[in-house]
C-alpha cells in the first residue's frame, strides 16, 4: 500500500514528466527568466504590446511559482504523514510478532501438556490392566467426586477465558478455542477412564470386602478446591487370610501408582492454570492492542479522507496548471515572434551602433588633438600670464621707483633754481620715458584683454568641439597671434631692456647732477657770502656764471677752509642769519620768490 501511496504522489505531483521534482516547469520558467531579461531597443520597449505581453508573462511565472511551491508544501506534507503511519505500522508489527511468539510459546507448552496427559492416561491404562489381574482393593466413589470437581472447574475456566477474549483476531482465536476442545475432549475420555475405573475398584473393593460396603474413606479438601484422597484403611484387609496377602501388596502398589498420577496430574492442573492465567494476560494485552489498531484504523480513514481532499486540490491545481501552460505556450510563440523582430531590430541596431562607434572613434580622434592643442593654448597662455604679472610687478617696482625718482626730481628743481634748462631737458625726457611707460602699460593692458579674450574662445572651443574645420581655423589664428604677440613682447622686453637701461643711466646721471648740484649750490652760497659781506672780494674774470663744472678738488680745498674757518648762515638779500644751513636754504627759496 505504501508503494501504490508513493506511485501515486509522483504522478500527481509530476505532470511535467519529471520524478521527483518539477524540474520541467523550473526549466521553463529559466528560460522565461532569460528571455524576459532581453534588453529591448528604443521602438519596442515602448510599444504597449510588447510590454502587455511582458506583464504577461511576469504574471504567469509568479502563478506556476506559487503553484509549485504550493504542490511542494503538499507532497511535503504527504511524505511526512506516510513516513509517521509506517512507523506506526512498523510498531503495531513488532507488537504483533511479540504477541506471536508468546502464542506460539503457550502452543508449545499446551503440546507438552497434552503429551503429559497422553502419559497420563497410558499409565491409567497399564494401572488398569495390573489392577484387572491382580484384583486391587476397592476405592471410595468420593475421590472419583473430588477429581471430577476439578475438571468441571478446568472446564468453567476455560470458558470464561473465552468469554474474555472476545475482540482477539479471529485466527487465533478460533486456534484457541479449537485447542481448548480438544483439551476437553482429552479431559473427558480421561475423566470417563478414570471412572471406569474407580468403578472397577469400587468392584473389586467390593467383592474383597464383601462385610463393609458401607465404609468410605475420608476425603480431605485442599485450599484451593482440589480434592486430595485420604489413604484408605488398610486395617481390616490384613486381618483376612494369608491367601490375599500378594493381592494386598498389588493392590497397595496400585494405589501408590495411582497417587503418584494424581499427584502428577494436579501439577499438570497447576501448569494449565498458570497456562490460562498467561492467556489471561495475554488476552488483555490482545484487547489494548486491538484498541490500538482501531484508533489507528480511525486515523488511517482521516488520512484517506484528507488524501482525498489534497488529491481533489492536486487536480485541481493540474488544470490551472494546464491552463497556464497552454497560456505560455501562446505566450512562447508569441515571445518567439516578438524575439525574432527584436533579433532583426538588434541587428540592425549592432550595425548603427557600429556606424556610431566608428564615428565616435573619428570624433574622439579629433577632440583628442584638439584637447592637445588647446592644452598647449592654455599652457602658452599660463606660461604668458606668468610673465605678464612679472612684468606688471616689475613694472610696479619701476613707477615705485620713478615715482621716486620724480619726488626727487621735483624736490631737485625746487632746490635748483639755476639748472631749469637742464631740469626742463630732463623734464622732457622724464615724459617721454613716462609716455613709453604708459604705452607699456596700455600695451599690457591690451595684452591682458587679449589674453581674457583667448580664454574665453578657449572656454567656447570646449563647449563646442562639433565645429572642428573652425576650431582648427581659430587655432591657426590663435598660433598666428601667438607668434605675432610672442614678437611683440619681444619687442617689449628689449624695449624694457633698455629703459632699465635709460633708468639707470639717468640715476647714474641724477647722482652726478646731485653731487654737481651740492658743489654749485655750495659755491653758491660761498659766492653770495663774499659779495654781500663788508669784504667782498673780486671775482675772477674767468668764471663763467652758469652752472659751474664740478671740481672735487677745489671742492675738498673748499671744505677744509671752511671748516677751519666758522661759516655764518646769513641771506644775502636781507642779511638774515639762520643757524644752519636748511633753514637758510628755505628762507632764500622765500625770500627770492
Amino acid at each position: 500500500m505504501s508503494t501504490a501511496q508513493g506511485g501515486w504522489s509522483c504522478d500527481m505531483v509530476q505532470p511535467g514528466g519529471c520524478p521527483g521534482n518539477d524540474c520541467g516547469m523550473m526549466g521553463d520558467d529559466s528560460s522565461l527568466g532569460k528571455a524576459a531579461t532581453i534588453h529591448l531597443p528604443a521602438e519596442l520597449a515602448g510599444h504597449e504590446v510588447v510590454q502587455h505581453f511582458l506583464a504577461e508573462n511576469r504574471d504567469l511565472k509568479e502563478a506556476i511559482r506559487q503553484s509549485n511551491h504550493m504542490l511542494r508544501e503538499h507532497y511535503k506534507e504527504f511524505l511526512q504523514f506516510q513516513a509517521s503511519h509506517k512507523e506506526e505500522k512498523e510498531f503495531l508489527m513488532l507488537k504483533f510478532q511479540e504477541a506471536r511468539l508468546v502464542v506460539e510459546k503457550l502452543h508449545l507448552e499446551r503440546t507438552g501438556l497434552k503429551k503429559q496427559l497422553e502419559q497420563a492416561v497410558q499409565e491409567l491404562e497399564r494401572l488398569k490392566e495390573q489392577l484387572t489381574a491382580s484384583q486391587p482393593f476397592p476405592k471410595e466413589r468420593e475421590t472419583s467426586g473430588a477429581q471430577e470437581e476439578p475438571d468441571t472447574v478446568t472446564l468453567t475456566q476455560g470458558e470464561a477465558v473465552l468469554a474474555l477474549v472476545p475482540e482477539m483476531p479471529q485466527q487465533t482465536k478460533e486456534r484457541l478455542e479449537e485447542d481448548l476442545k480438544e483439551l476437553q475432549e482429552a479431559n473427558q475420555v480421561l475423566q470417563k477412564d478414570k471412572l471406569a475405573l474407580q468403578a472397577e475398584i469400587c468392584a473389586l473393593q467390593q467383592a474383597v470386602k464383601g462385610t463393609s460396603p458401607t465404609e468410605k474413606p475420608a476425603v480431605k479438601m485442599k485450599e484451593n478446591g482440589v480434592a486430595e484422597e485420604q489413604p484408605v484403611e488398610l486395617e481390616s484387609l490384613q486381618g483376612s487370610g494369608a491367601r490375599n496377602s500378594s493381592g494386598q501388596d498389588q493392590a497397595e502398589e496400585l494405589c501408590k501408582r495411582l497417587k503418584e498420577v494424581e499427584d502428577e496430574s494436579s501439577a499438570l492442573r497447576q501448569q494449565l492454570a498458570s497456562a490460562r492465567e498467561e492467556l489471561v494476560r495475554l488476552a488483555a494485552r490482545e484487547h489494548e492492542t486491538q484498541q490500538q489498531l482501531q484508533t489507528l484504523s480511525k486515523q488511517l480513514e482521516q488520512a484517506g479522507e484528507d488524501k482525498a481532499s489534497v488529491k481533489a486540490q492536486v487536480t485541481s491545481l493540474l488544470g490551472e496548471l494546464q491552463e497556464s501552460q497552454s497560456r505560455l505556450e501562446t505566450c512562447t510563440q508569441e515571445k518567439k515572434e516578438l524575439e525574432e523582430r527584436v533579433r532583426a531590430a538588434g541587428e540592425r541596431l549592432q550595425h548603427l551602433e557600429k556606424e556610431a562607434e566608428a564615428r565616435t572613434k573619428q570624433h574622439s580622434v579629433q577632440v583628442d588633438q584638439l584637447r592637445l592643442q588647446v592644452q598647449n593654448l592654455e599652457s602658452a597662455l599660463r606660461v604668458e600670464r606668468q610673465s605678464a604679472t612679472e612684468e606688471k610687478r616689475k613694472l610696479a617696482q619701476l613707477q615705485v621707483a620713478y615715482h621716486q625718482l620724480f619726488q626727487e626730481y621735483d624736490s631737485h628743481i625746487k632746490a635748483s633754481l639755476e639748472n631749469e634748462k637742464w631740469s626742463q631737458g630732463l623734464d622732457v625726457r622724464a615724459a617721454e620715458l613716462s609716455e613709453q611707460l604708459q604705452q607699456a602699460e596700455e600695451a599690457l593692458v591690451a595684452k591682458q584683454e587679449l589674453i581674457d579674450k583667448l580664454k574665453e574662445e578657449a572656454e567656447q572651443h570646449k563647449a563646442i568641439m562639433e565645429t572642428v574645420p573652425v576650431l582648427k581655423a581659430q587655432a591657426d589664428i590663435y598660433k598666428t597671434d601667438f607668434l605675432a604677440e610672442r614678437h611683440a613682447r619681444e619687442k617689449l622686453h628689449e624695449q624694457r631692456e633698455a629703459l632699465l637701461e635709460q633708468v639707470a643711466q639717468l640715476q647714474r646721471d641724477y647722482e652726478k647732477l646731485q653731487a654737481e648740484s651740492e658743489g654749485v649750490r655750495r659755491s653758491l652760497m660761498e659766492e653770495m657770502r663774499n659779495r654781500h659781506s663788508e669784504m667782498r672780494p673780486q671775482p675772477q674774470p674767468g668764471f663763467p656764471r652758469g652752472p659751474a663744472p664740478f671740481h672735487p678738488q677745489l671742492l675738498t680745498v673748499r671744505r677744509q677752509s671752511l671748516a677751519e674757518e666758522p661759516i655764518e648762515f646769513s641771506c644775502p638779500k636781507c642779511q638774515y642769519r639762520a643757524p644752519d644751513m636748511d633753514t637758510l636754504q628755505i628762507h632764500v627759496m622765500d625770500c627770492i620768490q
